[in-house]
């Protein structure tokens, strides 16, 4: 039976990989798919109204599973010392608040939304960042003392320093051009996720 495990923790890998990957490609698509937004001021929540907005509805519900699929086959890959229960709890609630995310999108134009709705929205779009960003945080401090992961756990580390630097950054800084910095965020979250994916895979291989 032990046998299936690794089999079943590398196709985990693979599947947050695919979402990794088909969110940002639904995320760059939708850029220049429509034009009436300037992605410079932009956030990802515009687009999910309107046209194209399925896909990257759909996008978001991909990415949300295989941050969930990552988060509990992780938890099982590594060796003990290199766990925390509370990793997969974070990264498993900001998966069901990225999904909320994309169910009640924000308002945009042209698309308005009720006061709840834009509660809603806000809420599982802030906790979503929160939730995963401290997920990661907590998991990249441990990930080197499992030794299959010491070679990806310092550059682990730091993306998940960055990508909740830059979060802070964002919510804080006014100044900053809405749509970039907050992409810029999510650049740095799809990096982490996908360096995890990926190594899980090969560590699940070996």
């Amino acid at each position: 039976m032990q046998m299936h495990v690794p089999a079943r923790t590398s196709r985990s890998g693979l599947l947050a990989l695919a979402a990794v990957f088909h969110f940002l490609l639904a995320a760059v698509a939708v850029q220049f798919l429509r034009p009436e937004y300037d992605p410079w001021q932009a956030p990802l929540s515009l687009y999910l109204s309107g046209d194209w907005g399925m896909w990257l509805r759909t996008a978001y519900y991909g990415l949300a599973l295989g941050v969930a699929v990552l988060a509990l086959h992780l938890y099982r890959g590594l060796l003990p010392p290199a766990r925390y229960t509370l990793v997969p709890v974070l990264l498993v609630a900001g998966a069901a608040a990225l999904a909320a995310t994309a169910t009640w999108p924000g308002p945009a134009p042209g698309y308005p939304v009720d006061e709840l709705g834009v509660l809603v929205h806000r809420i599982s779009a802030m906790a979503a960042f929160l939730l995963v960003g401290s997920g990661m945080l907590l998991q990249s401090a441990v990930l080197h003392r499992d030794p299959r992961w010491r070679g990806v756990a310092p550059l682990a580390l730091v993306l998940a320093v960055l990508a909740f630097a830059g979060l802070w950054a964002h919510a804080l800084w006014r100044e900053l051009p809405r749509g970039a910095s907050q992409k810029a965020v999510v650049a740095l979250y799809l990096a982490w996720l996908g360096l995890c994916a990926w190594r899980q895979h090969a560590t699940a291989r070996r």
